[in-house]
């Protein structure tokens, strides 16, 4: 993902998103179901929840259909260039 396409997802971080691929580590313990909630919440998770979940399949869905859905190395990258502006007005 080169800067002007993270620059686009930025613009985006109050859409509504998803997330699906977090596993618990712990044995016995249910899979967390998420609600939607905006990108920037989504991303913000996913980045502090690393080491408290199994993070290896997790994807976050925003926008319509057509727009490809973002993993974690992806998620990294934007947290890295933008931080906590995500939670930002």
């Amino acid at each position: 993902m080169d800067r002007p396409a993270m620059a686009s997802v930025f613009r985006m971080r109050h859409v509504p998103a998803s997330i699906s691929g977090v596993r618990s580590l712990g044995r016995g313990q249910a899979d967390p179901i998420f609600h939607s909630r905006p990108l920037g919440e989504a991303i913000r998770f996913v980045v502090q929840a690393d080491g408290q979940y199994d993070l290896s399949a997790v994807t976050v869905s925003y926008g319509d259909r057509s727009t490809p859905p973002l993993g974690g190395y992806e998620i990294k990258r934007l947290w890295a260039e933008y931080g906590q502006r995500w939670m930002e007005a």
